[in-house]
């Protein structure tokens, strides 16, 4: 049923987490803990399989790793991108379907199993993707949206985590109380469209020919369910606006039935996806093209209209911003930096470092407002508060605007000339523009791996602590 009102629509944050806090069951609150250990524990992961990147390619301190760098550094990449934008994407799903559960039931959800029994699968996904890398098993295939190792574990790993978010989504999906609420509307729509994403994937694999080339066989695998699960990404990051917005200012960026409209039209866009599989070959270049078209018709209108309410609410509040709090922070870095993103793609070239600076701007506006929703309601929630300080600010700060700066030196060196995928002298930094533009790239990818290290450490250091800690 939808509610004509959420009690929470301009409720404070202290509203917010009393709310979510009385209706988080133990089951439900050790779930949502799992799942936020997961989500964040995924960039852990990323991030120590990233240290053994530079390893393999420094000299003398590759000798040191225990497999053959040369095949190796392809094997920690494929990983180190799974576990960077599949794993804490999908996880964080898990966590906010939790969330969205526990008030939208009450506290007493049915088929209240499937939540453990999801969790235990996705960390075992996760393990035994983890488990292959380490073993250095697999050909390493750098295909769009899921990388994968070309091993039946690899595949195996993904396919249970896969079907463990998937689990605590049906149990969402099966107890629609508070369904048309802000969280609760935002993560079921999220999740209907994971399920499409699913169903993309296993059509995919049931269709694609036996004796495929192993790199076209990963890439028409992974490539329908993979845009449809940008939808999924981007709703996420548009719930977390919404509730970001009001908990930092008592007042919503969109109004609550255009909220709805936006999130609905999400998922009307995405139905079409496993038709299309049934409609195009799946190995050529329609069958490609139409997914295209799906994400550049579906996902520009919608978070577009949000950010335009965004900016329309900062300027109603212009002098009283509240710069300490994360939701504010979240909210207004993660709006900067997608909408910069979103931006660019429109002036992308063909080959030169334009592209990455598109979707690398979008994926760390993505990251921006998950983060926020993590600090700013799930760890307080789970009795883990957070002191406004100069940590909070920090790690908001240092990684926004390192992505930012990251970006727009992408930017003006595709601009420039300077192509994509090319290290050394291939880039062809014959001139000064483009030294200056790389230079703001490195600058800026360094402060944003700052401040996504204070964030993984700030984080995991409150979900791992036996008792709740406050600060």
């Amino acid at each position: 049923m939808l509610h004509s009102r959420d009690p929470l629509a301009g409720a404070p944050a202290s509203a917010w987490l009393t709310a979510y806090d009385a209706s988080l069951t133990a089951p439900l609150r050790r779930e949502l803990r799992g799942w936020s250990l997961l989500a964040v524990g995924s960039l852990a992961v990323a991030g120590v399989l990233a240290l053994l990147l530079v390893m393999s390619r420094t000299p003398k301190l590759q000798d040191l790793l225990p497999w053959p760098w040369e095949s190796f550094f392809y094997t920690a990449l494929v990983t180190h991108v799974v576990f960077s934008f599949v794993v804490w994407y999908v996880a964080f799903l898990g966590a906010a379907a939790v969330l969205a559960t526990a008030r939208s039931a009450a506290g007493r959800p049915r088929l209240a199993a499937l939540g453990p029994a999801g969790l235990w699968l996705g960390v075992a996904g996760a393990a035994l993707l983890i488990g292959v890398t380490l073993a250095d098993q697999g050909e390493a295939s750098l295909n769009n949206y899921v990388p994968v190792l070309s091993h039946p574990l690899y595949y195996a790993g993904l396919a249970i985590l896969g079907v463990g978010v998937a689990l605590p989504v049906v149990r969402l999906l099966a107890n629609p109380g508070r369904i048309g609420d802000t969280v609760e509307f935002g993560v079921a729509a999220c999740g209907v469209a994971y399920l499409v994403a699913l169903l993309c994937f296993v059509i995919a694999w049931m269709l694609l020919p036996p004796g495929t080339d192993i790199a076209a066989f990963n890439e028409r695998l992974f490539w329908g369910g993979g845009h449809v699960l940008q939808f999924v990404n981007t709703g996420l990051m548009m719930m977390a606006w919404q509730s970001l917005a009001v908990m930092a200012f008592g007042e919503a960026p969109v109004d609550r039935r255009l909220y709805w409209l936006l999130m609905a039209g999400l998922v009307v866009f995405v139905l079409p996806g496993p038709i299309f599989y049934f409609t195009f070959d799946i190995l050529g270049l329609a069958h490609r093209y139409a997914f295209t078209d799906l994400l550049w018709y579906g996902l520009s209108l919608p978070p577009a209209v949000m950010i335009l309410g965004v900016f329309v609410l900062l300027w109603r509040w212009r002098g009283t911003w509240p710069w300490r709090s994360p939701a504010f922070l979240g909210l207004i870095l993660s709006v900067l930096v997608f909408a910069v993103g979103g931006v660019f793609g429109f002036f992308l070239g063909v080959s030169d470092t334009r592209t990455p600076s598109h979707y690398h701007a979008v994926i760390g506006g993505v990251n921006l407002a998950f983060m926020g929703l993590m600090v700013a309601l799930m760890l307080p929630v789970l009795g883990r508060a957070v002191k406004t300080g100069r940590w909070v600010w920090a790690q908001f700060c240092l990684y926004g605007f390192g992505q930012l700066l990251w970006s727009v030196g992408m930017f003006l060196a595709g601009a420039a000339g300077v192509p994509r995928k090319t290290a050394g002298v291939e880039q062809g930094l014959d001139s000064v523009g483009k030294l200056v533009s790389m230079a703001m790239t490195g600058t800026g990818g360094l402060i944003a791996v700052l401040g996504g290290i204070l964030f993984i450490w700030f984080a995991l250091r409150r979900l791992l602590a036996r008792e709740a800690i406050d600060g």
